[in-house]
């Protein structure tokens, strides 16, 4: 018996090792906000200990697709600067991660980078 919980113990090691997304500072692009977690984020079985946000790297049809998104579930920003809404999905886009990584995340984390998004779209003019 102990044989099967040290096999399945070791296996589960080894998958949470793989799922941990490695980001070297040569990986980041220039200008990309970096958010490192202070204890690893698990979302569906995916570890993220940073995520690198590009968000220069965004173009118009981003933003069509965000309120796509939006309003296939009943929602609408009137305002996306201020949008809790838009501003995480934002934030997904230029990380190239699901929404759902961003809205499922610790508070702490969660406020940080709405408020990164909403950084952006400010400094661009928006």
């Amino acid at each position: 018996m102990e044989d099967i919980k040290k096999t399945v113990n070791k296996k589960a090691a080894e998958e949470t090792k793989e799922a941990v997304a490695v980001v070297t500072d040569s990986d980041t692009p220039e200008g990309a906000y970096v958010h490192e977690f202070t204890k690893p984020y698990i979302f569906e079985e995916k570890t993220y200990t940073r995520l690198v946000f590009d968000f220069e790297k965004l173009i118009g049809d981003d933003l069509v697709a965000i309120e796509n998104e939006m309003a296939a579930v009943g929602e609408y920003a009137l305002s996306p600067e201020i949008s809790t809404s838009f501003l995480y999905r934002l934030a997904a886009k230029a990380a190239g991660v699901g929404s759902d990584v961003i809205a499922h995340m610790p508070i702490r984390d969660f406020g940080k980078i709405k408020n990164k998004s909403r950084d952006f779209l400010i400094s661009t003019g928006f």
